[in-house]
């Protein structure tokens, strides 16, 4: 078991990362990305240095990091400087490397997968695929039924059904 997968199970800390900067402004409405707190880049990523999030990654100093953490890290990375495909791959491998760690307890497989699928929904939407961001926050929920991905999907659900925020707020005060 790496030392970063230790750090998780001892406590998922996950770093908030808002999907948009045009959503930056409105936190509780925006759609949220995770990313542990000792995931290579996530400081610098995290800053909004995504170019130089992305290099850490990625540099042969990490060699030593479990993959699913950097796989995460350049999930969250490319998706945020609007690199699709490279976000689309780095995404996609994390959530088929968090099914595969050894010496890690099932639940906390679980919780990995769930945040990898959470972000992949959220890059999913960032380029505009709304059936796919719904797919897998769907199977998110269903392995790990967290705060970060209940509210995406709850938000994502009602921007499917055409329901402002406000509107079921007023609904909510009636």
């Amino acid at each position: 078991m790496t030392f970063s997968t230790r750090k998780l199970l001892a406590g998922l800390a996950v770093v908030m990362l808002s999907s948009s900067p045009l959503l930056a402004s409105a936190a509780g409405n925006a759609y949220q990305m995770g990313l542990p707190e000792e995931a290579p880049g996530a400081e610098l990523i995290k800053a909004g240095q995504f170019k130089a999030g992305i290099e850490q990654a990625v540099s042969p100093r990490q060699a030593d990091t479990d993959p699913f953490f950097r796989q995460l890290s350049l999930c969250v990375a490319y998706s945020r400087t609007a690199d699709f495909a490279s976000a689309e791959a780095a995404c996609t491998e994390a959530v088929q490397r968090a099914g595969t760690l050894q010496a890690v307890p099932r639940s906390a497989k679980r919780e990995m997968r769930a945040l990898a699928l959470n972000n992949r929904a959220v890059m999913n939407l960032m380029a505009g695929d709304k059936v796919a961001a719904l797919q897998d926050l769907m199977l998110a929920v269903k392995l790990d039924n967290s705060e970060l991905t209940v509210a995406n999907l709850q938000r994502l659900t009602m921007s499917i059904n055409g329901i402002a925020s406000t509107q079921v707020a007023q609904q909510a005060a009636e």
